[in-house]
């Protein structure tokens, strides 16, 4: 089964509104050894990334996509907003949480104009976004975030270096799952958070030495 061809004209709002795709979406990526054991240690530095939070705190997750990250935060006790473009990604999210529909609410909401949305909230994650968006429009989509957000962001994100770009040539050779688009160097993670206004508190790689998937805590500055 190929996954999800991703490239400079690819167009994630239109792309996740179709019902299929959203309900084969985390059965391509999470099901075989290596994408269980990358959600199993992901979903441990999102836990870890929010884990002083109290209960009483409400995560944004944006965009939210099928839920996947967000339920490891509403199990953790957490109220969390999921919001995303793709009212088929959210429903496969509200599957999920039937048993904490307390804790877990959702909103169809354009990404790119939460100037319109009306609420604020105490902390955001922002995942799997970031990467298929040109270094600019990065720093435009965390703004936005961040409008909203009174508290930290977490995102996720991939490093760009030699040894990393060499091993993309490869996964794509192989043909793999598609990495990220538009990796960062050390340089640009640092313009995009000055971008943003925001400083780096933790960066926590997802499996260090190999992957190059990184969850990074940032605070307004």
């Amino acid at each position: 089964m190929k996954f999800d061809s991703y490239g400079k004209n690819w167009d994630p709002a239109e792309h996740y509104k179709d019902v299929q795709i959203a309900r084969k979406y985390d059965q391509e990526r999470f099901t075989s050894l290596g994408g269980r054991l990358f959600n199993t240690l992901e979903r441990r530095l999102i836990r870890h990334a929010f884990a002083d939070m109290g209960r009483e705190s409400v995560i944004v997750d944006i965009p939210c996509g099928t839920g996947r990250l967000a339920e490891e935060l509403v199990q953790n006790g957490h109220h969390v907003v999921g919001i995303d473009i793709a009212p088929a990604m959210l429903e496969v999210a509200t599957s999920k949480m039937t048993r904490h529909s307390g804790r877990f609410e959702t909103v169809i909401h354009d990404a790119r104009q939460l100037q319109h949305l009306g609420r604020t909230f105490d902390a955001a994650l922002c995942a799997r976004v970031l990467m298929h968006l040109p270094l600019e429009e990065q720093i435009v989509f965390l703004r936005g975030i961040a409008s909203i957000c009174r508290g930290r962001i977490v995102f996720t994100q991939g490093i760009d270096t030699e040894y990393q770009r060499l091993r993309r040539k490869l996964k794509a050779a192989l043909g793999h799952q598609a990495p990220a688009v538009y990796p960062l160097t050390e340089t640009m993670i640092g313009q995009l958070l000055d971008g943003v206004g925001l400083r780096e508190v933790r960066r926590d790689y997802v499996f260090p030495g190999v992957s190059e998937s990184f969850v990074l805590v940032a605070e307004k500055r």
